[in-house]
């Protein structure tokens, strides 16, 4: 659903004017120019709660429901004209959240004042299934055709709520009407071929699978369930094929990728099987489902260290497994050690007792634990989810020292070092988070036979040229004359860091170096920690000197120092609270730490704040 904005005036004429900046953006779709804009507002005016109303519409259509959240929350402590409107597109950023609740509490108050519209009925009819409150998603749908409601929407819900409560014909009556009113609605035969599923019909439900793909053949949803009723079917092979259609589009849908690897190990393929199991659990690492069948995998081909190692970590995550007791008892006896086999034995046997002895609410809770020890991660035709856009979501670059071109805007950014040291110098330098190789007069600079004097121009004009030993010998030089120099020290860093880049992709937080060469992982590591200490010099030269404090902590998050790195982000962000990219990477490592709710906050700050890539890891990540 578009947002509609609305129009209203304010008591300062250069406000006002940039309002009516902001709404034309708006109205132009350059939502991240009319985000600027009302940030001014309301920096200038922290409570004119209209400019918060029109951001959070500029993220609800950026898709950052929590950012949206947040400003419609703002907005509805004052803004009265358009309460009601505020409340509503709150309660859809609530639902893309899963805060469903909070949804139908907002619908509630908006049904209470508009109890004729349809539609609102149906948004809470939605709610209340995702709730599991079935029989609720039922009568508000049929409040919804009282009130004669238009679209299949109505009848996609109540498919589903009589589908959950196995009320099976009433569900697919239901779906035929949807699909009566769209034939072109893709959901609809998916979601009648699987309540035909359910009721054993497989062929019927093939069909109606095949009809969805005949109308976009991309429709990833429709071949994975499709593999299922063909799996019944006997058809192994065909069902492969299907699987695969799917990982082609979405590499990293844990659910094809586990269901493969289960139909592999039929198909007795057990290193594709192995291999896939290994993928999802580098997408649910703690998903106690894929490790138990991996280690029964490795039980079976006689693999048993590393069989012993995965029912290990199944029992770390959910102690009351009774299976991977006994499953470990069997290898220890294979392995003539009776005695470790007796002792896993017994300890599943008081776990058992344990788990018995616990009340209803430890087990409602334990059951929540396994429902999230058990959930994988799938989203269904994102066409973000695929390998381009795994690779780009990632940390944002180091800052870099480059010149700073007469008459050009190609610098972003600028200190108070900086605009100290270009008032003393002919050249001029500024930071970029890329680096530059606009150099003037390159000869005459760097490859004269004349003896040139060392300057921290020449320096950084080497480093950004990838002559990195000749660079560092420049700084060197610097710094043995000045050992107070901030920025040669600064320099020198990056100019370590861009070595070890060079050398090699970094490692992000999230990806795995699998380089077994111990000697280059030493040598990247005493580099990464060369870098580490000039940073330090730099800041303990400097103390408000933020990007030292910003490519510190990208060092130390290289390091796997995580909790430094925040602790470096922080006293960058104190320092330029408006520096975008601090608080994207702040939240990415808190994003990596598994702090997912602050993280997906954070990025939206980011995103408040310019800059783009944090909405497209919000639109990935965050809903």
């Amino acid at each position: 659903m578009q947002f509609c904005f609305v129009i209203s005036s304010s008591a300062q004429y250069n406000i006002e004017r940039l309002m009516e900046r902001a709404r034309r953006d708006i109205a132009d779709n350059n939502l991240a120019g009319a985000i600027k804009k009302l940030n001014t507002c309301i920096n200038s005016q922290p409570y004119f709660y209209e400019a918060y109303f029109l951001r959070g519409g500029c993220k609800f259509n950026l898709e950052d429901n929590v950012g949206a959240e947040q400003d419609f929350t703002t907005s509805l402590t004052v803004y009265e004209p358009y309460y009601y409107e505020a409340l509503h597109y709150r309660a859809q950023a609530r639902y893309r959240l899963t805060n469903y609740q909070g949804s139908i509490t907002d619908l509630n108050k908006i049904i209470d004042k508009y109890n004729s519209n349809p539609l609102l009925f149906i948004e809470r009819a939605y709610a209340y299934l995702a709730m599991n409150d079935f029989d609720a998603a039922i009568s508000d749908c049929n409040q919804a055709l009282t009130l004669k409601v238009k679209g299949e929407d109505v009848y996609l819900c109540l498919g589903a709520a009589n589908d959950a409560l196995t009320f099976y014909p009433k569900a697919i009556e239901a779906y035929d009407r949807a699909i009566e009113i769209n034939p072109q609605n893709l959901n609809c035969y998916v979601r009648r071929g699987i309540t035909k599923y359910k009721t054993n019909h497989y062929k019927e439900a093939i069909e109606d699978y095949e009809q969805a793909i005949a109308i976009d053949s991309s429709y990833t949803f429709a071949y994975y369930n499709r593999a299922e009723s063909k799996i019944k079917l006997n058809k192994n092979k065909e069902a492969l094929s299907d699987y695969n259609i799917v990982l082609t589009y979405e590499p990293r849908n844990a659910y094809a990728l586990f269901n493969r690897a289960v139909l592999y190990s039929t198909l007795k393929n057990y290193k594709s099987a192995n291999s896939d199991f290994d993928k999802v659990l580098i997408i649910n690492p703690e998903n106690i489902q894929a490790l138990f069948n991996r280690a029964k995998l490795k039980q079976n081909l006689k693999e048993y260290k590393g069989a012993i190692k995965d029912y290990d970590r199944i029992i770390e995550l959910y102690p009351y497994f009774m299976d991977a007791y006994y499953n470990k008892a069997q290898i220890k006896y294979l392995l003539n050690d009776s005695e470790g086999a007796k002792k896993d034995l017994a300890t599943g046997k008081l776990m058992s007792e344990v788990l018995h002895a616990k009340s209803e609410s430890q087990l409602s809770r334990d059951s929540i634990q396994i429902s999230k020890l058990m959930a994988l991660d799938a989203d269904f035709n994102n066409r973000l989810n695929d390998k381009t856009d795994t690779i780009n979501i990632g940390i944002q670059p180091m800052f870099y020292l480059i010149e700073k071109e007469v008459n050009s805007n190609n610098c972003k950014y600028l200190s108070s070092l900086l605009n100290t040291f270009n008032k003393d110098h002919d050249y001029k330098l500024c930071i970029c988070n890329s680096e530059s190789t606009i150099i003037n007069d390159i000869d005459s600079l760097i490859f004269s036979g004349e003896e040139r004097k060392v300057s921290l121009f020449s320096a950084v004009v080497k480093s950004n040229m990838h002559a990195y030993d000749l660079a560092n010998s420049d700084f060197d030089k610097l710094i043995l004359n000045d050992s107070t120099n901030a920025l040669a020290y600064f320099g020198r860093g990056i100019n370590t860091f861009s070595e070890v880049q060079a050398m090699v992709n970094i490692e992000q937080p999230n990806v795995v170096v699998n380089s077994n060469n111990y000697s280059f992982q030493n040598q990247r590591t005493e580099k990464l920690q060369s870098a580490l200490s000039d940073f330090s010099r730099a800041i303990e030269l400097q103390k408000q000197f933020e990007f030292a404090y910003y490519n510190r902590a990208q060092i130390k998050a290289l390091l796997h120092d995580f909790n430094g790195a925040l602790k470096d982000y922080e006293t960058t962000l104190d320092i330029n609270p408006q520096l975008a990219e601090a608080y994207y990477n702040k939240a990415f490592v808190l994003y990596y730490l598994n702090e997912k709710k602050i993280a997906c906050s954070i990025f939206s700050k980011a995103g408040e704040l310019g800059l783009s890539s944090a909405y497209r890891f919000i639109k990935r990540y965050c809903n």
